[in-house]
């Protein structure tokens, strides 16, 4: 065996200090790097601030003394009137001479010149001037066709001499806010100047400074071959990203560092470059000082990982020693680790306590398998049928059944059930399952899966496909009368049961049936035992479901007459019928109490205020939660309260106990041939306003409300007596047979004989299933 084991620790060790003094020497450097960078942006955008000012500040002035001169009476005739009248000139000298006070109070000014459009012609402290012979024509020129009233612009003129004169040049339609310009004074700054005296005032510390205008052209700067070019040595495109900032960019094969500021006067961009190097020298020397700092701490460091190797080796190479005393054979191991890790496992698996302690765990690792395969996660039988066996399980090969369980314990004030109760009373009820089926059958209780206690059944005689579920259920009775005997905290428990299934990795299936069974346990009640096969036998009785059907519609009109008594005990009565119902299965059940349930909300939603939020989602999640008949019944007194209470809210208006007399008088003389207008007069209202009253408290016009009691009594006399159609029509409040016609067409779009002999066939035929 090689000794690689300090080898690796001191490599490993070297690696961790380099990289560390790495890290923190880049760190040093990019924080100090970072820090003096911020220092110089900051001063440059300081330096930059002030200088914008400045030249705002002069420019300002400018557009002050343009806007004052503007509004000169001598300017503005010279605008406004012809200028070839001989008494008129004396408005162009009075002109002329207020510019030349102007120039001689400015040291940057160059020329004043007034446009006038009248004219054609300029004039300023020189003397009149032809358009065509004006030096910047161009630039006036554009002026004159924007739509701009005033304007800042660079201009290149050719002087006398013949070099290149520039010039920043004010322009303002006269009058003011004249959309016409029929007039335009132009106020010439010179450049260099204007740069000289205001822009590169703090030339020491910033460097040559430079004013670009929203374009990016060069306005002002001390290489005047680039005046009026685009500042191309950067990218522009930087500028916009930020009102200020700073770049680092090469010109000119040297690094610059740029620092930038946009004026929020005109928009116009200064600009200074300074050489990279120069502003940067002391981040060379801080790195200089870095590396010697982290050189010195990498020898430090190697002598110290050196020491402490040859330390921590120690105590490593002592246990081999011990280890091949005990243990032996160190020759075919490659390192002391992998021979120690070796050695210790031998020596755990030859441990008893190490032995009983894994042995301990086998029961959750036994309940874990059986939860897999009830969630469908194995479908490999041979595989499933291998971990069985390894955890000395026999499920047997085929014909398999899952009961699941609900354990409903004792709700007492005098009684408290902890969960430490609870899990012992759970406990107890799972002995009681494993000793009855360890006789006659092989299975394996599952307790806490999806909060419902499994029992995994296996018959080897179950042959026919009848014979299982009753044998099934006889078992679930012997549990529950176990328990019953035994366990006084516990009230009831409820088994639904899955069908028969061949194959053990269909074990999932069965138990996915038995859980659905459950959901069903507010029909069938606390206690009951259920299988899936009593779920898909649906036998119904036509007749009885329309008999359901007419004590819903009694309980609705009991309900919306304001009779709340009358409302819960037909509830009682439905309730009744449904538990003692023997010829109904247990889906058709479900839907008799969901309709009961959903004809409540929709007379609760029907009796709701305008601006009153109904929130039947709510209910609907209650109802669902409902595990027994006794708990329905409550829920549905709850809700018919409610809706009693939000009638009686509704009703609470100055004229409702007169409309629900009248829904009363209504209900007791709908033969008689009643009117909106007769009721009206029979309490002294108008008819519209009952209309409106009655349509507010019932949820129903007049007319609906009536039609509506008229037909439900023909369609009872048609279906339970002999009377012709005109003796129906009388008895049941229609002023002819054409009236009881139209009305039962309209609602179930069957004539009156259709009706009756579709009522006579339902009565002769036998209950199916």
């Amino acid at each position: 065996m090689k000794k690689s084991v300090y080898i690796r620790l001191f490599v490993q060790l070297v690696l961790v200090i380099v990289i560390s003094i790495s890290l923190l020497a880049s760190l040093l450097y990019s924080y100090t790097s970072n820090l003096l960078k911020e220092e110089i942006v900051g001063a440059n955008n300081e330096l930059l601030l002030q200088t914008s000012k400045i030249v705002d500040q002069s420019l300002h002035e400018v557009q002050q003394m343009t806007t004052a001169l503007s509004l000169n009476s001598s300017v503005l005739k010279s605008v406004i009137l012809p200028w070839n009248l001989e008494d008129e000139y004396r408005f162009l000298l009075e002109t002329s001479k207020t510019f030349e006070t102007r120039l001689t109070s400015s040291n940057y000014i160059h020329s004043i010149y007034l446009y006038s459009a009248n004219n054609k012609k300029l004039i300023s402290s020189s003397g009149i001037t032809d358009l065509n012979a004006y030096s910047n024509r161009e630039s006036l020129e554009r002026f004159l066709d924007s739509k701009l009233t005033s304007a800042w612009e660079a201009t290149r003129v050719i002087s006398a001499a013949g070099g290149d004169e520039h010039f920043i040049s004010y322009m303002i339609s006269v009058p003011l806010r004249n959309q016409k310009k029929i007039g335009t004074l132009i106020i010439n700054l010179r450049e260099d100047v204007l740069y000289n005296a205001v822009v590169n005032t703090n030339n020491r510390k910033l460097g040559n400074v430079a004013i670009l205008n929203g374009k990016g052209e060069v306005l002002s700067y001390k290489d005047k071959n680039v005046l009026l070019d685009r500042f191309e040595w950067v990218d522009m495109a930087a500028f916009d990203k930020e009102q200020n900032g700073s770049l680092v960019q090469k010109i000119d094969g040297m690094k610059m560092f740029i620092t930038y500021l946009r004026s929020p006067f005109n928009d116009w961009i200064y600009v200074t470059l300074n050489p990279y190097n120069d502003l940067f020298q002391r981040s060379y020397e801080v790195i200089s000082m870095t590396l010697m700092i982290s050189a010195i701490g990498l020898v430090v460091g190697l002598l110290l990982v050196y020491l402490i190797s040859s330390r921590h080796y120690k105590p490593i190479r002592n246990m081999v020693q011990a280890l091949t005393i005990y243990v032996g054979g160190r020759q075919k191991y490659q390192d002391e680790f992998s021979y120690i890790r070796t050695s210790i496992d031998a020596i755990q698996l030859e441990n008893d306590a190490f032995r009983q302690k894994f042995q301990s765990q086998e029961l959750l690792l036994r309940d874990h398998l059986l939860m897999n395969l009830l969630s469908g996660k194995l479908s490999d039988e041979t595989e499933t049928n291998n971990q069985l066996s390894y955890y000395q399980m026999d499920l047997g090969l085929s014909n398999y059944v899952v009961l699941v369980l609900r354990v409903h314990f004792v709700r007492d004030e005098g009684v408290q059930l902890d969960e430490k109760l609870k899990h012992w009373l759970c406990f107890q009820i799972r002995t009681i399952c494993e000793e009855l089926i360890a006789a006659p059958y092989k299975g394996a209780y599952v307790g806490g899966f999806h909060k419902h206690d499994v029992l995994i059944l296996h018959g080897e005689n179950w042959n026919n496909d009848h014979e299982p579920m009753e044998e099934v259920k006889r078992l679930a009775a012997a549990i529950q009368q176990q328990i019953a005997d035994k366990m006084e905290l516990v009230e009831a428990v409820t088994f639904g049961i899955g069908d028969k299934y061949e194959r053990i990795t269909e074990i999932h299936l069965s138990y996915e049936e038995a859980a659905e069974v459950l959901l069903y346990e507010k029909v069938t009640g606390k206690g009951s035992i259920v299988s899936i096969r009593d779920l898909n036998v649906n036998r119904t009785n036509r007749n009885l479901f329309i008999g359901y059907q007419q004590l819903i519609d009694r309980l609705t009109g009991e309900l919306k007459s304001g009779n709340l008594e009358k409302a819960v005990e037909t509830k009682a009565v439905i309730i009744e019928q449904v538990q003692q119902d023997e010829i109904s299965g247990i889906y058709l059940k479900n839907v008799i109490l969901s309709q009961l349930f959903n004809s409540l909300v929709k007379v609760r939603i029907e009796l709701s205020l305008p601006e009153e939020e109904v929130e039947s989602n709510n209910w609907h999640y209650e109802f669902m939660k409902l595990q027994s008949s006794k708990e329905i019944s409550d829920f549905l007194v709850e809700m018919m309260a409610g809706i009693a209470n939000s009638l009686k809210i509704r009703s609470s208006s100055k004229h409702s106990e007169v409309i629900m007399k009248l829904v009363a008088y209504i209900r007791e003389h709908y033969r008689e041939p009643l009117s909106l207008q007769s009721v009206s007069d029979m309490i002294f209202m108008n008819g519209n306003y009952v209309s409106k009253l009655f349509k507010d408290t019932t949820g129903m016009t007049f007319i609906d409300y009536l039609t509506d009691i008229r037909f439900k009594e023909a369609c009872r006399l048609l279906g339970e007596t002999d009377y012709n159609i005109n003796e129906i029509a009388a008895l049941a409040g229609f002023s002819n047979k054409q009236s009881l016609n139209r009305t039962l067409k309209k609602i179930t779009g069957l004539t009156p004989t259709e009706y009756r002999n579709q009522q006579i066939e339902k009565r002769l035929e036998s209950p199916v299933s």
